[in-house]
């Protein structure tokens, strides 16, 4: 009866230390959209999150880096986000956030302008995703 008990403790702790930790991602992007969806239906110019993981954050010409999630890939700005009728977004902190991390970004997807390139996505928020 013992060993019984102790088979299925050993069985069932793994399990629920898992679902705990994918509850918890789950919550995060609840709202959140893949970058995939995101491209199939775009949302231009309208705050919306999407989340992803972090790939090239240090490796670009650019205050950027890229999310990918659902087998497509956004390039995410964080610094330098200039409308084309000259106004500056403010920068978005990146303290913490590295490669390989999983992120939840609100922001807006871009159209074609004379500072940004058509599907930039313009961070107003990051929050990483544990």
């Amino acid at each position: 009866m013992k060993l019984r008990h102790l088979i299925l403790a050993l069985v069932l702790i793994p399990v629920l230390a898992v679902s705990g930790c994918l509850g918890r991602e789950a919550g995060k992007t609840e709202g959140a959209l893949s970058v995939s969806r995101l491209l199939e239906e775009p949302l231009y110019d309208t705050e919306v999150m999407v989340y992803g993981e972090v790939s090239l954050l240090g490796q670009l010409n650019c205050p950027c880096f890229e999310i990918a999630s659902g087998g497509e890939k956004v390039q995410v700005w964080y610094n330098l986000m200039v409308e084309d009728d000259r106004t500056e977004r403010p920068a978005v902190s990146i303290e913490g956030i590295e490669n390989g991390d999983r992120v939840v970004v609100t922001g807006e997807l871009k159209t074609a302008g004379e500072y940004r390139q058509l599907n930039d996505f313009w961070a107003g928020g990051i929050e990483k995703i544990e």
